[in-house]
């Protein structure tokens, strides 16, 4: 027997009585180091985690050294969000289990000093959500982030013996040539060990150069790096207690510890945004098309009972043995863009942002002439116009920098608007049918067609709320200058209209006038 087998036999000693071992028991005692913990799955996840499993251990995070930052210091950083209200009002001081880690995903062993290392020996749970989740990066840094990353923490995993759980956070998205996506790891589209030798041998300019000869049918880097990672997971899965976690599209959260809450422009609500500030009024978007988006906090739900499900019941180490969970919604839970359109519009008045450009309005198409006249109608043109005036007034422009950020973004998205994807589900929505008692109630969720409808809603508030910090009672105000808004855009809009009227009545009579003129000169 393997070393690695010996020590996952020791490690399930434990729970093989085959009693049910609930979630809060599995985590009781159990040190947990996790990647990724400042962005947004990774609060959600410190917060259930500390919330849900008062007795855990200890939370160790992995973050980038702050010059002239205390350990201290970065963690009041991040636990000052709105997200982590309702565990300082019930338990504050579970606060003092998180332990930061400083270290750097692009470098080896992660960035970390042996002392760090040394903490890590009691660590049970290990979650690698640390990724670069944006589309446009070049491929030298995806693959650091991304591929170097998984390598280290796949390596650093291998010398703790306590382990019980390693779950990899991947995306839906990883294999996005699979129009139906099964719970089942797909063929490598390339060497994994060959593209990290490059992007450690080779500068930035090689690698752009060929980018688009290595990716091949993946539509951005951010895909082709997380396929690959994937693939690192097969070379370990007979060495680790690994887990693939792949959610969809990660939206706000639609129960606790708040509804609503978002912390990124990512997504679906960059476009409510966009679009509800009257920045955004146009895109090419099939608006029949839909989106697969899973809720925060139900895909953090799901992560954590993925590693609970591995350390207490899947503790076999084979090679042919790797659970692979798609978080993600059942088709009709998906999102439509039509839909989401609507509610826009729905709530473009009653849930009015306080910083508005123009009154929200416009519209998609899937035309590609119209959407770049629209572009150059309803965006450049304003931008040009509104910088202008600020370079006048003595004011820094920046409506055309955003424009141009829209533009890309949208562009950048393109590929995933226009397809549309089946996730297969069956293993994920299995861990909710595994809990018994109390745990139904802390760890299971149910979506339903009125609380995805409700859910529209929350959204846009949340975007209101935790992205532009608008409290509540700035709500009678914000109608109020929205009203205002569109008083004026109607009275604009009339009066271009008779302009145009008065235009081409005037040049009507031009033309009679010179007609008749042309007839008496002859």
């Amino acid at each position: 027997m393997s070393a690695a087998r010996k020590k996952m036999k020791n490690n399930s000693d434990g729970n093989s009585s085959g009693g049910y071992v609930s979630v809060p028991e599995f985590y009781t005692g159990a040190d947990v180091f996790l990647t990724g913990g400042t962005g947004f799955m990774g609060k959600v996840l410190i917060e259930k985690l500390l919330r849900s499993c008062p007795d855990v251990g200890r939370v160790f995070v992995l973050m980038r050294c702050k010059q002239g930052k205390t350990p201290e210091t970065r963690v009041r950083d991040l636990t000052d969000n709105p997200l982590f209200e309702t565990l300082k009002m019930k338990s504050p001081e579970a606060l003092a289990k998180l332990v930061p880690i400083f270290g750097d995903c692009m470098q080896l062993r992660l960035g970390m000093s042996d002392e760090d290392l040394d903490q890590l020996q009691n660590v049970s749970v290990v979650f690698h959500l640390a990724a670069s989740v944006r589309f446009n990066d070049p491929l030298k840094d995806a693959i650091l982030t991304n591929v170097l990353s998984t390598r280290e923490i796949f390596e650093i995993c291998k010398g703790l013996p306590l382990l019980k759980a390693v779950v990899h956070v991947s995306t839906a998205y990883s294999n996005p040539e699979q129009i139906n996506v099964e719970e089942r790891l797909y063929p490598p589209k390339a060497d994994w060990r060959k593209m990290l030798d490059c992007a450690l041998q080779f500068d930035h300019q090689v690698l752009n150069i060929l980018t688009d000869k290595v990716t091949n049918s993946a539509p951005n880097t951010y895909t082709f790096t997380k396929g690959l990672a994937e693939q690192i997971c097969i070379d370990y899965q007979d060495q680790l207690p690994l887990v693939i976690f792949r959610p969809s599209v990660v939206v706000n959260t639609i129960d606790e510890p708040l509804v609503g809450w978002i912390d990124n422009l990512n997504g679906p609500s960059g476009m409510l945004l966009g679009a509800g500030t009257g920045i955004v009024r146009t895109d090419l978007l099939p608006i029949e098309n839909r989106v697969n988006t899973i809720p925060a906090d139900i895909s953090i739900k799901a992560l954590l009972l993925a590693a609970w499900q591995r350390g207490t019941k899947e503790q076999t180490l084979r090679e042919d043995f790797l659970p692979v969970y798609n978080s993600a919604a059942e088709y009709e839970h998906s999102w439509q863009y039509k839909k989401m359109l609507d509610c826009g519009k729905a709530n473009m008045t009653k849930l009015s942002f306080t910083r508005l450009l123009w009154v929200p309005g416009g519209s998609a198409t899937t035309w590609r002439i119209k959407y770049y006249v629209m572009v150059l109608l309803t965006h450049i043109l304003p931008a040009l116009l509104v910088d202008a005036l600020c370079v006048l007034t003595g004011k820094k422009p920046f409506l055309m920098k955003i424009q141009r950020k829209v533009f890309l973004a949208q562009a950048s998205l393109r590929y995933f608007v226009y397809n549309q994807w089946l996730f297969e589900t069956k293993r994920f929505r299995s861990l909710r049918d595994e809990l018994q008692g109390g745990d139904i109630t802390t760890f299971s969720w149910h979506l339903s067609e009125e609380k995805v409808d409700q859910f529209y809603f929350d959204c846009w508030l949340g975007v209101r709320r935790y992205l532009l910090n608008d409290p509540d009672d700035t709500l009678p105000k914000a109608i109020k200058k929205m009203n205002r808004l569109i008083l004026i855009d109607r009275i604009l809009k009339a009066a271009f209209a008779l302009l145009v009227v008065y235009l081409v009545w005037r040049s009507s009579i031009f033309h009679s006038l010179e007609t008749q003129l042309v007839r008496h000169s002859r």
